[in-house]
């Protein structure tokens, strides 16, 4: 198995001499709606939450707020910050198209999400239910009796509630081929982030649980007997409960769902059946090996996280509110090319990309960091241009150090903090390299800075299923990328199309462990005035979260295909 992920991300690299294997245009008649429905499953609409700044986005990584308590109310407000839509845009002469809070490669959305709820006021009972950006509301998949819930969350922090996850590879598929096994997973880590950082606004805390393996998480979440290049895979099942203790015990880690409980829910149908999302579909032999061997069956009860040394405040710290930002987030399609980032912004981003303090938001992944970046600094007031590396785990510097060009300098930056891992590498103008590399798009070279993810993947000779959880570390970062550029009044963008191999050709990595799976750019975005934004919810607010409104508002924009004719080009 591990030789076949090592093969299929050899093979799904992007080179000078060519590009991983995809269809090479783009077939409108077959786009993959980006809403899943099950049809005929019993609906409950979410209130819609006014929109609100929410806490201090920079106090996040130093507190919690206290804990909200568990209601449709509160879990409504969860969504909206995390999964739900943020806007509708409009080109000319085109059919509008959505973007959501959590972002994702070519706005393709194959991210699903789950919620696992015990019985609150206003639902019929305990139960799993599909969460509906399009209407927010929810789709009951399964009822559970009380009994049933009450076995699940035993030993289990009080108020202890789940969010699944899973990924149609499909939706990715249709415009990447063969790289969509990277893009999924990469989208799954940032719909992770954007998860745990809602539910830190609510004072509740995210653990994916490592011990859950796909057969039984694809039972409770009703999509196992899903066939077909549409099937949902799934993912990860994360609990959330109050951040009262920021212990875990060895129960919490090597949770796993009731086998009884699984054994009833067999031969059980699940309420209400998906819809199709296209009417045609090519395959992807390679993609369809790689998400087989990375299958994960269960049983690993993870590993104790680590914290970097904790890096002193800067001040001023942002005053951005929390939920603004996750709600205001976009990605960047062009960077102005001169603007620069201050020093105190961006030692705040730094700071915020280390596992510290009680490891929020890190401590959501149950494994020691993986990843580290590799920074093309082009404008950062007080630092020299030129290559620079922050390491994300101390157990990373003698690896990097073999690896990386003997000529490197590894220099701490003057005036920056001492605890701070974050080492000038050699200086110089890498701009034109920066957008080369990134498959010549010059996002690159026109931010404030642009990075690539170095990950080990030394795991996967022995546990191939841990070679997406790489990726889902990658996004985690990116999301958090993201927001930090948001609070600096900057904006981000993913780049999931690099040369591979380039990278590793410039700093010197010859093989394994390192690779690089990311890339990412901060800067100055430049609007597209050509684009027109709407609510995301405005016909839903109109008539009170009437889910007949939501079927209205779809329809007014045409087929599933037209809805979605701009998915390509705006996350």
């Amino acid at each position: 198995m591990a030789s076949t992920l090592l093969a299929y991300h050899a093979a799904s690299k992007h080179s000078f001499s060519g590009y991983a294997d995809s269809p090479g245009f783009l077939d409108w008649e077959t786009q993959p709606d980006p809403f899943r429905r099950f049809e005929g499953s019993p609906e409950t609409p979410l209130d819609l939450p006014s929109d609100g700044a929410g806490p201090c986005y920079d106090l996040l990584f130093d507190r919690p707020p206290e804990p909200a308590p568990l209601s449709l109310r509160s879990l409504s407000r969860f969504l909206f910050e995390s999964l739900a839509l943020s806007a509708w845009k409009k080109a000319p002469h085109s059919a509008p198209w959505s973007l959501r809070v959590n972002p994702s490669s070519g706005n393709l959305h194959p991210t699903e999400g789950y919620l696992l709820l015990p019985p609150l006021a206003g639902s019929r009972s305990a139960g799993v239910f599909h969460y509906s950006p399009l209407r927010h509301s929810l789709e009951a998949r399964r009822f559970l009796s009380a009994d049933q819930w009450e076995e699940m969350v035993s030993g289990l922090p009080p108020g202890t509630f789940f969010a699944g996850l899973s990924s149609i590879y499909w939706r990715e598929a249709w415009k990447y081929g063969e790289r969509a096994f990277r893009y999924c997973h990469h989208d799954l880590g940032h719909a992770l982030g954007a998860l745990a950082l809602s539910a830190r606004i609510h004072g509740w805390r995210s653990l994916v649980l490592p011990a859950v393996g796909e057969p039984e998480l694809a039972r409770i979440l009703a999509v196992e007997h899903q066939q077909g290049p549409e099937a949902e895979r799934a993912d990860c099942l994360l609990a959330i409960f109050p951040d009262r203790d920021n212990r875990l015990d060895a129960a919490t880690r090597s949770f796993q769902l009731p086998a009884a409980l699984l054994a009833t829910l067999r031969d059980q149908r699940p309420l209400g059946d998906p819809n199709r999302l296209s009417s045609d579909h090519l395959p992807w032999p390679l993609l369809e090996q790689a998400i087989d061997s990375a299958a994960y069956s269960g049983g690993w009860p993870g590993e104790e996280t680590i914290s970097c040394p904790a890096v002193p405040p800067v001040v001023p710290l942002s005053s951005e509110g929390a939920s603004l930002l996750l709600r205001r987030r976009r990605s960047a399609m062009a960077m102005d090319g001169k603007t620069s980032i201050s020093r105190d912004s961006f030692l705040r981003i730094l700071s915020q990309l280390l596992p510290r303090g009680d490891s929020f938001p890190f401590a959501l992944l149950p494994w020691r960091p993986r990843v580290s970046l590799l920074f093309f600094v082009h404008r950062v007031q007080g630092l020299s241009a030129g290559l620079y590396l922050l390491l994300r785990s101390p157990a990373h510097e003698a690896s990097l150090r073999r690896e990386l060009r003997p000529e490197f300098a590894w220099r701490t930056p003057p005036g920056l903090p001492e605890a701070l891992p974050f080492y000038h590498l050699v200086e110089g103008d890498f701009r034109e390299l920066a957008a080369q590399i990134s498959c010549y798009q010059t996002i690159a070279s026109g931010g404030c800075f642009a990075l690539a993810m170095l990950a080990d993947l030394s795991d996967v000779q022995e546990r191939p299923w841990f070679y997406p959880r790489l990726f889902w570390e990658c996004g985690l970062v990116g999301q958090l990328l993201y927001l930090g550029a948001e609070a600096a009044g900057l904006q981000g963008t993913g780049i999931g199309c690099y040369f591979d191999d380039g990278l590793h050709d410039l700093v010197g990595v010859r093989g394994l462990p390192w690779q690089s799976l990311y890339h990412f750019t901060v800067g100055r975005g430049v609007v597209d005035r050509r684009l027109q934004t709407r609510p995301a919810y405005a016909d839903l607010r109109r008539t009170a979260g009437s889910a007949e409104s939501a079927e209205k508002q779809a329809g007014s924009f045409g087929t599933p295909q037209e809805k979605a004719c701009a998915q390509g080009r705006l996350v």
